[in-house]
Formats: C-alpha cells, sequence, structure tokens
C-alpha cells in the first residue's frame, strides 16, 4: 500500500484503505453498485480486489459479469490506489465526505434495497434515520405545478419531515426551495459528481443545503458529467432514501416515472398529484393513478395522513383572512393586504407587491425563494425588496432574508 493511503483525507478528515479502495472502483467506467458488490465478496473486501489490481480482478472478469467498458478499462492497468487517493482528494476540495455502506451514519431506509449505492459522497448533513419523503417531478413544470410542490416542500418541512428530491430545476428544485422556506431539511440526490454543478442556476441552493439545511449527495465518482444513463440510478437512489414517493408533474416520458418505478419494487408507498387529463405534464401522475400504482395526494396533509404520521396543528389551521388588507388601489378585490402606514400606496409597483404577498411576519425568505416564486430576476427582486425596505414595509435579515414587517 502506498504511504499516500494513509494520510488520505475527506473533508471529514482522515479516510482509512477501505474509502480509498471503495472510491477507486467506483470511479472504474461500468463497475455499479451490483458489480461493486460481487467484487466485494470474490476478494472479501473492495480493499482485497484493490491489492489484487486490474489483472487480479480481469481474471474474475467472467463470474463478476464486469460489462466490456470496465474490462477495457482495467486492461490498461490502470494505478487504481491514485485513481481512490484522487477521488478522496476531489471530494475533500467539493467539501465532501465519503460514506461507505458499513458506516454507523449509512441512510438506514437506503440499506433496505437492493445493492445499495456502496459509498455515498455527502456534502452537508445526511442523517442516519429521519422521516423522508420524495417530491419529484418534470424539469419543464407550470407555474401550478410549481407552486404545488414548493407548498408541498414548506409544509413537509414543517411536520418535520426531510424532503428528498433530485436537485434538477423545475419540480425538484421547487420543492427543495419549499423546505428552505420553511427552514426545514431537504436532500439534493445528483445524477453527476459531488462536485459538478447541474443545472448551474442551483449552484447556491446545493450551497444552502450543505451549509446546514440538509445535504447534497452522489454516489458518483467526483468529475462525473450528467449523462441520461446516470439518472435512472439516481433515481433509485431518492426513492431508496425516502419513506414515500410523491410525483407532481411528470410528463409520461419523465424519470420522475422511473423514480415511482423504483418505488414501487423497493415497496415504498408512491403517491400522485392529478392534473388536468389536457396537461402534457399530468400524464405521468394521472396514468400512476389509473394503473393503481399511486394513491391520490393534493396536499402535504394527505401525504401525512396517508403515512400515519403527525400533522402539525399549524398546518390544519385555515389560511390567514387576506380580505381585511390593502395595498393598492388597483389590486383585485378579496386579495387586499395592509401595508405600513409610512408606505407611499402610488409608487407600490406591481411586482413589488407581489414580492411582498409571498413574505410573512414570522418565516424568513430567501431572496432566491421569493425571485423564483414570484417570477422576478434574482437581481431585480433584491432591488425591489431594498426598496419595500426603505418604505418600512419588510425587515431584511443576514444572508438576504426577508420579512414582513
Amino acid at each position: 500500500m502506498k504511504p499516500g493511503v494513509q494520510n488520505a483525507a475527506d473533508a471529514g478528515g482522515v479516510v482509512g484503505a477501505d474509502v480509498v479502495a471503495a472510491c477507486a472502483l467506483s470511479a472504474v467506467p461500468g463497475i455499479g453498485a451490483s458489480a461493486m458488490a460481487r467484487i466485494a465478496a470474490s476478494f472479501q473486501t473492495l480493499q482485497g480486489a484493490m491489492d489484487a489490481g486490474p489483472r487480479g480482478i480481469l481474471e474474475r472478469a467472467q463470474d463478476l459479469q464486469l460489462r466490456q467498458e470496465a474490462r477495457e478499462y482495467l486492461a490498461r492497468d490502470p494505478d487504481l490506489e491514485e485513481l481512490g487517493l484522487w477521488a478522496v482528494a476531489a471530494a475533500r476540495d467539493a467539501g465532501a465526505r465519503v460514506v461507505l455502506i458499513g458506516d454507523p451514519w449509512y441512510p438506514s431506509r437506503l440499506l433496505e434495497i437492493a445493492n445499495p449505492p456502496p459509498l455515498l459522497y455527502v456534502r452537508g448533513n445526511l442523517a442516519r434515520d429521519m422521516r423522508r419523503v420524495a417530491v419529484v417531478g418534470s424539469r419543464e413544470a407550470d407555474e401550478e405545478g410549481l407552486e404545488i410542490a414548493r407548498t408541498m416542500g414548506d409544509a413537509l418541512a414543517r411536520a418535520n419531515v426531510q424532503v428528498i428530491s433530485g436537485g434538477a430545476r423545475g419540480i425538484d428544485a421547487a420543492a427543495h426551495n419549499g423546505a428552505l422556506w420553511a427552514q426545514g431539511s431537504s436532500v439534493a440526490v445528483l445524477g453527476c459528481g459531488i462536485d459538478v454543478v447541474y443545472p448551474p442556476e442551483n449552484g447556491e441552493l446545493f450551497d444552502r443545503l450543505a451549509r446546514g439545511a440538509g445535504a447534497v449527495i452522489s454516489e458518483f465518482a467526483p468529475a462525473t458529467q450528467p449523462a441520461p444513463k446516470n439518472f435512472p440510478r439516481r433515481n433509485r437512489t431518492i426513492s431508496g432514501l425516502s419513506d414515500a414517493v410523491v410525483v407532481v408533474r411528470a410528463a409520461l416520458q419523465s424519470g420522475a416515472l422511473i423514480t415511482a418505478d423504483h418505488a414501487e419494487v423497493q415497496g415504498r408507498p408512491i403517491y400522485a398529484v392529478p392534473g388536468d387529463v389536457g396537461n402534457p405534464l399530468a400524464a405521468g401522475p394521472n396514468q400512476l393513478l389509473r394503473a393503481n400504482k399511486a394513491e391520490v395526494v393534493t396536499s402535504a396533509v394527505d401525504v401525512l395522513n396517508r403515512l400515519r404520521w403527525p400533522v402539525p396543528d399549524e398546518l390544519l389551521a385555515p389560511p390567514a383572512d387576506e380580505a381585511k388588507r390593502e395595498v393598492h388601489p388597483a389590486f383585485p378585490a378579496g386579495k387586499q393586504e395592509p401595508v405600513s402606514p409610512h408606505a407611499d400606496h402610488e409608487v407600490i409597483d406591481e411586482e413589488s407587491l407581489r414580492l411582498w404577498r409571498l413574505l410573512d411576519e414570522r418565516t424568513p425568505a430567501h431572496v432566491d425563494d421569493l425571485s423564483l416564486r414570484a417570477q422576478i430576476p434574482a437581481q431585480v427582486a433584491l432591488r425591489k425588496l431594498a426598496d419595500l425596505e426603505l418604505k418600512g414595509m419588510v425587515v431584511q435579515r443576514p444572508g438576504k432574508y426577508f420579512l414582513r414587517k
């Protein structure tokens, strides 16, 4: 064993040779969870396989059922220890630690599925045991679907349920942001390496999750780029981590339905939000319901009730009466809200009103969440919120969080 192995470290500190071996073998093209399990069984441990080297592994290629791309890579006689050390260093540089399947903090629900990921690269805090619900759907979602996902993520977080999704744009990002809106916890499961930001616009979302609002995880080696073949594997981990899967919006070819297929195999309850039959993005959930593969839900309360989990009183309370409030003479009747007595009604534009209506006096909201929900560019939203702050209508907290005053 090379001296470097003994000094290897990820973001969690010094790691052992078993971590280096797992990182090395998982970085070999064509070797996934099933092949890793066969290799570990054949060589007693993954470290034993790495000690045998590429040629030793190739000698058992047929029994190990190695794919052709794995055989071709190993035939080049790569230095597996160097490969493992590189992966550990790349994880450290990305702020991630490596969690092996035998570690006490490996998620217990994920251990229940067939051939669970042998290792996870983790940024943030991934608890071993926690109530978790996956909220998934299409990248190209309608505004109604996005609002359902945000509201569901928010309400689940308020019920102390961790929201799991894939970190993609659309429904995934809305669900994550909903959980953050409620100052709850969420986990993004990537279909690329832990050091690859995809999609690029979700980089700040991932940073916020990793800084304390949950975690960003991947089972793929660092530098792995997003590719279509990665996402079914990623979706399997999403459902495997979760106690249940909710499909909000999905076309018939959506990856969200692959997540539902994995959930069915894994014995996880599947729930679907029905939609208009004329909406192609509702075709996936509607099909799951017609096939009796899913049960109907329209809110987080429905999900909690079906799982027989406690429902916080705040989720059962009727919506606050907005009819008492007035913001602008042109605002539609029945949707009026008061502004601060210091505000000048005539200079509050429509976009500012939209942002202000999204705020409450209790839960700070981040400018990125507000801009997403109001469909306003973040820089424009920040400028308008600053104007509202000057008018005495909002209060800004550190980190670009805002409250209604």
